[in-house]
Protein backbone atom coordinates (compact mmCIF):
# COMPACT_ATOMS: atom_id res chain seq x y z
CA UNK A 1 0.00 0.00 0.00
CA UNK A 2 1.16 3.51 -0.76
CA UNK A 3 -0.26 6.79 0.47
CA UNK A 4 -1.85 7.25 -2.96
CA UNK A 5 -3.78 4.02 -2.40
CA UNK A 6 -5.44 5.19 0.82
CA UNK A 7 -8.21 7.22 -0.78
CA UNK A 8 -10.18 6.73 -3.92
CA UNK A 9 -9.86 8.78 -7.06
CA UNK A 10 -12.58 11.19 -5.93
CA UNK A 11 -12.58 10.75 -2.16
CA UNK A 12 -9.87 10.90 0.49
CA UNK A 13 -9.59 8.28 3.22
CA UNK A 14 -11.06 9.43 6.56
CA UNK A 15 -7.57 9.56 8.03
CA UNK A 16 -6.32 11.76 5.17
CA UNK A 17 -9.26 14.11 5.82
CA UNK A 18 -8.42 14.20 9.53
CA UNK A 19 -4.78 15.04 8.79
CA UNK A 20 -5.95 18.00 6.70
CA UNK A 21 -8.53 19.08 9.30
CA UNK A 22 -6.04 18.95 12.19
CA UNK A 23 -3.15 20.52 10.28
CA UNK A 24 -1.12 17.34 10.65
CA UNK A 25 0.46 17.69 7.20
CA UNK A 26 3.12 20.34 7.49
CA UNK A 27 6.24 20.05 5.33
CA UNK A 28 5.21 16.73 3.77
CA UNK A 29 8.36 14.85 4.81
CA UNK A 30 6.64 12.48 7.25
CA UNK A 31 3.07 12.56 5.92
CA UNK A 32 3.05 9.34 3.90
CA UNK A 33 4.69 7.29 6.65
CA UNK A 34 2.46 8.75 9.36
CA UNK A 35 -0.66 8.16 7.30
CA UNK A 36 0.26 4.56 6.50
CA UNK A 37 1.28 3.81 10.09
CA UNK A 38 -1.90 5.43 11.37
CA UNK A 39 -4.09 3.53 8.91
CA UNK A 40 -2.38 0.21 9.74
CA UNK A 41 -2.99 0.86 13.44
CA UNK A 42 -6.65 1.77 12.92
CA UNK A 43 -7.18 -1.28 10.73
CA UNK A 44 -5.86 -3.58 13.46
CA UNK A 45 -7.20 -1.59 16.43
CA UNK A 46 -10.06 0.78 15.59
CA UNK A 47 -9.98 2.45 19.04
CA UNK A 48 -6.35 2.83 20.13
CA UNK A 49 -5.45 4.97 23.12
CA UNK A 50 -2.86 7.75 22.95
CA UNK A 51 0.02 5.48 24.00
CA UNK A 52 -0.84 2.91 21.32
CA UNK A 53 -0.90 5.68 18.73
CA UNK A 54 2.51 6.95 19.86
CA UNK A 55 3.90 3.42 19.71
CA UNK A 56 2.53 2.90 16.18
CA UNK A 57 4.16 6.14 15.01
CA UNK A 58 7.49 5.52 16.74
CA UNK A 59 9.25 4.48 13.52
CA UNK A 60 8.48 7.78 11.78
CA UNK A 61 10.41 11.02 12.12
CA UNK A 62 8.59 14.35 11.97
CA UNK A 63 11.02 17.17 11.21
CA UNK A 64 8.42 19.83 12.09
CA UNK A 65 7.67 18.48 15.58
CA UNK A 66 4.06 18.08 14.59
CA UNK A 67 3.42 14.90 16.53
CA UNK A 68 0.62 16.41 18.62
CA UNK A 69 -1.46 17.31 15.56
CA UNK A 70 -0.82 13.90 14.03
CA UNK A 71 -1.85 12.11 17.21
CA UNK A 72 -4.99 14.26 17.51
CA UNK A 73 -5.92 13.49 13.90
CA UNK A 74 -5.63 9.75 14.52
CA UNK A 75 -7.52 10.06 17.81
CA UNK A 76 -10.36 11.85 15.99
CA UNK A 77 -10.82 8.82 13.74
CA UNK A 78 -10.48 6.33 16.58
CA UNK A 79 -13.29 8.03 18.48
CA UNK A 80 -15.81 7.54 15.68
Amino acid sequence: MTVEGLGGRDELDDLQKAFVEYGALQCGFCGPGMLLSGRALLNSNPHPDREEIKEALAGNLCRCSGYDRIIKAIESISNK
